[in-house]
């Protein structure tokens, strides 16, 4: 016998875990958390006929979670839909269970999937104010004496609604499969977990057959993953401890006098980044949206532990949260002070929209204070002829800053920098290869969701893609459709580079080129066209090997195939560049090209013909420097390897853009441009604000109150007798100009879109 309050528990738990899987709308199966973001299912629920990994399989599904435990809560407006974005490891079913005819089956086929999920959903609101995490199941290796008791069934039975069933007469049929009785599965109920009394995972539901259902021991389905490609994901699932439910009540959620309000939620986020701010520590602990102490790295970790507030009882979050995701997507450095920034602005201005004053005239007087502002930002810019300054700024370990600093003043200000981890403990290189920097990013929204991308930056990085140059030209795009086909099956990305508009009645062949319908879609980058079009796609086969298709090839799309694809050893593709780096091309070809270019040059007869001349040398002669980036740990390989890419991103802008005073000095100085007189709110506002990241960082160093409220009040604090550049922040820091002007523009954006609700 059980109480109540047993079955209570273990049904909150299935609650917390299990999700119903739809593809286009439609329920199609059952699936379970099993690790952070990493989803279980069975395998005939997804497409194991298109391939046994990647995106192809699960393109359109979508894991529903629902988002409060309440019985009868399952508003399709409440509910967390979160996207499955990769098949990790599978097994097909076996040759005679009861699954889709002509689908994919194996002897021994385990018919399981495990998925990753675009992220892990948000923690459960119960009626009593309490969060309950989504913990998962977890999947152990060893094996359970079924028939020794009773087992739930969790699973959808073509309902919106979590369905509970008891599996009694359980009994092992052969060493693959269990069955039972007294659970009502109809469609959708594959992939349900099946636990014990004591709510252990033990088994997965597979289907109907003979009058009984049967389910796969989840014990032979992790054996199968531990000894595959994904075995550490799993491992560190299984032995990492379980969260716990704790109280929603806390500093952001609730102010004594009532609801939290924007200014509230802005604040807590910008507190927890300004604990990062100008750290030279690891990794700093942080208060949580729930009050609840949170060890986090970097911006990103923030942020996503902020992300699980509930937006409507914690606004004010989002726009803080996505000023710091922009800066790191278009600088890799700089998050923090545009997060510290865009906080202020925002707790700021929710205090005067409070207080009476309109949306409308803040912002206009905000924009006009914040133009004033990045002007005289601009000004305090000096020419930097020393990256090392800058790079030192941007990583705290001194042989990174060293080794990236070389490397910039080698690749040049506009030349490709990139670090990759390496294979020894020491930092090697700097190495030198063919590359290219392309002034435009993936085309099409959904290119940012394929395989390969990181989900804070949105950048999707290609190892070894095959490339198709593309230009306007007409075609019914079979052939491309089957070359889509037999690359998805070999598991190799393709980059396709065109000059293309999609919008252009040419243009149906690049539709039907990326159409998702057909697996996984391709990474698109429209190069800009102009009057050079075709010469830029001319020096993209000569650096990568392929034939561009253009309508003067005389390649036809129809029979297009292997051919005339090229390859380069790695892209990366963010929103607006796109980094070539190595090339399938002909050495004696490019030079030949190279040299001929140079003297059509000294023979330009317009300025337009010359200008497209230099740029076509400066593609077929530009190199990509490369560090490869090593540690003690794979661990500490990828953290290294993330604060050299950081400091690069810094120290080539400084060459581009010049420095300013860093540690917020720049911005403190900034604001003199704007009067303290009797001047508007929203001016008022930006002056405050502008000195929040000077206050961050004094604070992590320890200065007193009074001193800071000091240096703040003098505008120039290097103008006093006791200035910061000697005993706040030892050497004198900088900042690239570039960057600290980006922050200022992204924090500009979240509070333009927090004012007008955008």
């Amino acid at each position: 016998m059980h109480s109540t309050q047993d079955v209570r528990a273990r049904v909150a738990e299935a609650e917390s875990r299990v999700a119903r899987l739809e593809r286009g709308g439609s329920q199609v199966a059952t699936g379970f958390l099993v690790g952070p973001a990493l989803l279980l299912t069975a395998g005939h629920a997804v497409r194991l006929a298109l391939g046994a990994s990647g995106v192809g399989p699960v393109a359109g599904m979508v894991a529903v979670f629902p988002s409060h435990h309440e019985p009868g809560h399952a508003a399709a407006q409440d509910a967390v839909r979160i996207p499955l974005t990769e098949l990790l490891d599978s097994s097909p079913p076996a040759p005679d269970d009861p699954v889709p005819r002509g689908m994919k089956t194996a002897e021994d086929g385990l018919d399981f999937a495990l998925v990753r999920l675009a992220g892990h959903p948000p923690d459960l609101v119960e009626p009593n104010g309490l969060l309950r995490p989504r913990a998962y199941y977890k999947p152990f290796e060893e094996d359970y004496a079924f028939g020794s008791g009773p087992l739930s069934l969790f699973h959808y039975p073509l309902r919106h609604l979590l369905d509970y069933s008891k599996a009694e007469k359980v009994l092992r049929s052969g060493e693959s499969r269990v069955r039972y009785r007294g659970a009502n599965t109809l469609d959708g109920s594959s992939g349900g977990p099946l636990v014990t009394e004591d709510g252990r995972l033990v088994a997965m539901h597979h289907g109907h057959s003979e009058g009984m259902n049967q389910g796969i021991p989840t014990s032979l389905i992790a054996s199968r993953v531990l000894a595959g490609p994904h075995a550490e994901l799993l491992r560190d699932a299984l032995d990492r401890p379980l969260p716990h439910a704790r109280a929603r009540q806390g500093p952001v959620t609730r102010r004594s006098a009532g609801a939290a309000t924007p200014g509230d939620g802005a604040r807590a986020i910008g507190a927890a980044m300004s604990t990062l701010l100008g750290s030279r520590s690891p990794a700093a602990t942080v208060l949580g949206p729930d009050g609840q102490p949170v060890r986090v790295t970097n911006a990103r970790q923030v942020a996503e532990c902020f992300r699980t507030a509930d937006p409507r009882a914690v606004p004010g979050i989002d726009p803080v949260v996505e000023a710091a995701r922009a800066m790191d997507a278009a600088s890799g450095d700089g998050a923090l002070t545009a997060a510290v920034l865009a906080a202020a602005l925002i707790g700021e201005a929710a205090d005067r929209r409070a207080g009476g004053s309109g949306s409308r005239e803040l912002l206009r007087e905000s924009v006009e204070a914040l133009d004033l502002a990045r002007a005289a930002l601009a000004d305090l810019a000096a020419p930097c002829s020393r990256p090392d300054a800058v790079a030192r700024g941007a990583t705290a370990d001194p042989e990174v800053a060293e080794a990236v600093s070389a490397a910039a003043l080698l690749a040049g200000p506009y030349g490709v920098l990139i670090c990759e981890p390496g294979v020894t403990r020491a930092i090697e290189g700097p190495t030198v290869r063919q590359g290219l920097r392309i002034p435009a990013g993936h085309a099409f929204p959904y290119a940012a969701d394929a395989p390969g991308t990181d989900a804070w930056t949105r950048r999707i990085r290609l190892v070894e893609p095959y490339v198709l140059l593309l230009d306007s030209v007409t075609g019914d795009g079979e052939a491309f459709r089957r070359l889509r086909g037999r690359l998805g099956a070999e598991g190799s990305p393709l980059l396709v580079l065109t000059t293309a508009d999609d919008r252009d009645p040419r243009g149906g062949l690049l539709r039907a080129l990326c159409d998702p319908a057909d697996g996984p879609v391709p990474t698109v980058v429209r190069v800009p066209a102009g009057r050079q079009g075709h010469q830029r796609l001319r020096s993209l086969a000569l650096l990568t090997g392929a034939t561009a298709l253009t309508e003067s090839s005389g390649v036809l799309p129809g029979t297009a195939w292997f051919d005339v694809l090229g390859r380069v050893d790695l892209a990366v593709v963010s929103a607006s560049e796109t980094v070539l780096v190595g090339g399938g091309h002909d050495p004696r070809m490019l030079d030949r090209w190279t040299v001929s270019a140079r003297a059509l040059l000294e023979l330009a007869a317009s300025d337009d013909e010359r200008a497209a001349l230099e740029e076509q040398v400066a593609w077929l002669t530009s190199r990509a420097v490369s560090l490869a980036v090593g540690a003690e740990t794979a661990a500490a390989v990828a953290a290294r390897t993330e604060s050299a890419e950081r400091a690069a991103h810094t120290a080539q802008a400084a060459l581009r853009s010049g420095t300013v005073p860093g540690g917020g000095l720049a911005l403190l100085r900034a604001r003199a441009a704007l009067s303290d007189g009797a001047v508007g709110s929203g001016t008022h506002m930006v002056r405050t604000a502008l000195a929040a990241p000077f206050r961050a960082l004094a604070s992590t160093a320890g200065l007193t109150p009074e001193d800071v409220e000091r240096w703040c009040a003098a505008g120039d604090p290097d103008a006093l007798d006791r200035g910061p550049s000697t005993d706040l922040f030892g050497n004198r820091p900088e900042d690239a100009a570039e960057i600290a002007l980006l922050a200022l523009d992204t924090a500009t954006a979240a509070l333009t879109g927090f004012l007008t609700g955008s």
